[in-house]
């Protein structure tokens, strides 16, 4: 393939991708990752937004790819990654090898890793998180075990690095034995998590961190111990070399550094992005430095490492002739940072689980854990507040459940 040329990867959980995308990215090429969970018509509408010229046949392991120094790669090498944005629409993430070095660099001086020392690959590296992981091995030196999720604690004998979501670190704590003794760093991060989990965790002795980051920074932005009674707002401190302004009058977060994106591909262009990133997340920094996200500028909200957006649960509801309109909102969980409820104004009465004709159209992660009556004060208004009803919420208000 020519240098420059859009190419697809779908990535196998629990092998290693390296091979195969070292020597793509030697040849100069940009490479889409996908997912094998995505159906197919949904992969075949992926590779034609990117425009992708080929599919990559996975290298089983190649001595010479591997041997590749990022440095080295033609400047046009690029990894693309699918993320959903505020809009719930999904975008397509270039990223440059040189945001990916970066970012393994700058964040090894906040959490040191290299010869000796092992990271648990539980993210899917579809996902800039797990791809980060292997980036770091191939950068700084140290290893990477491939598996998936944790289950318990003998999961991570010999780990010594290990990044995990809310869920993956309640279900850990839930296994009464001891963690390994090996552990020097867990990276707490894919979104809102509790005060009480942090700080079970950390009474349990794990060395925890928090960190923020995003697709558009090449992962990292922010990483810091974290103490108990800290803040469950808490991300640390950026990185050496990130820039992090708070915008007013929003408080919006904005981001300049040397792991940004390109930008992002529309119908297989590059709309670069503008410097400083606005990245639509709420947040201030505290009087030691530290960095902490309060939320978002708009309503999508994540689960277990996973971005909801309110609409598109909100879309399928209207499916139903009983919904005359519903509001769907984010609320705190110990377990998953935040799950979605929904508020529905009924037309008549349903006569069917609102859960199960979820379950036929949406994926698990998006199905509502609770199902309100919208109040009848409220039918009349043109839109529903989402804060009216989690400030109610919050307040202890009761409403009537449907499902």
């Amino acid at each position: 393939m020519n240098a420059g040329a859009i190419v697809a990867y779908e990535i196998v959980a629990a092998e290693n991708p390296l091979p195969t995308l070292c020597s793509a990215w030697s040849r100069g090429e940009r490479v889409l990752l996908v997912s094998p969970n995505h159906a197919a018509f949904a992969r075949q509408q992926l590779r034609a937004a990117a425009r992708v010229t080929n599919m990559l046949q996975t290298i089983a392991h190649d001595h010479a790819a591997q041997k590749i120094t990022l440095d080295a790669c033609p400047p046009t090498a690029s990894v693309i990654i699918e993320t959903s944005g505020s809009s719930g629409a999904p975008r397509l993430i270039e990223l440059g090898i040189d945001a990916l070095v970066a970012s393994a660099k700058i964040g090894a001086r906040a959490i040191a890793f290299g010869a000796g020392d092992l990271w648990h690959a539980s993210l899917p590296a579809t996902h800039i998180g797990g791809l980060m992981i292997l980036v770091r091995s191939l950068v700084l030196g140290g290893g990477v075990r491939y598996g998936g999720a944790p289950k318990c604690w003998a999961d991570l004998n010999g780990v010594t690095h290990i990044s995990l979501v809310a869920a993956q670190l309640a279900r850990l704590l839930d296994d009464p034995h001891e963690a390994p003794s090996t552990l020097k760093a867990v990276m707490l991060g894919g979104g809102p998590s509790s005060q009480s989990l942090r700080d079970r965790a950390l009474r349990k002795g794990l060395p925890m961190f928090a960190t923020y980051g995003m697709t558009e920074t090449a992962s990292q932005v922010a990483t810091g111990p974290i103490a108990i009674g800290d803040a469950a707002t808490l991300a640390g401190a950026p990185l050496p070399g990130v820039q992090v302004t708070i915008d007013s009058p929003n408080n919006e977060i904005l981001i300049a550094s040397p792991t940004l994106a390109r930008g992002t591909l529309v119908n297989g262009a590059l709309v670069p992005f503008t410097v400083p990133l606005r990245t639509r997340d709420v947040g201030f920094i505290d009087t030691h430095g530290r960095l902490h996200i309060d939320g978002r500028l708009d309503a999508m909200f994540i689960s277990g490492g996973r971005n909801i957006q309110p609409e598109i649960i909100e879309r399928a509801l209207a499916d139903l002739p009983c919904v005359s309109s519903s509001c769907v909102i984010g609320i705190t969980h110990e377990k998953w940072g935040m799950r979605p409820v929904a508020f529905v104004q009924l037309g008549a009465e349903p006569g069917i689980s609102f859960a199960a004709f979820l379950r036929e159209r949406l994926e698990p992660h998006l199905i509502p854990d609770a199902f309100y009556e919208i109040p009848i004060e409220e039918t009349s208004r043109m839109k529903h507040s989402r804060a009216d009803f989690a400030r109610r919420l919050a307040q202890g208000e009761r409403f009537r459940q449907l499902d």
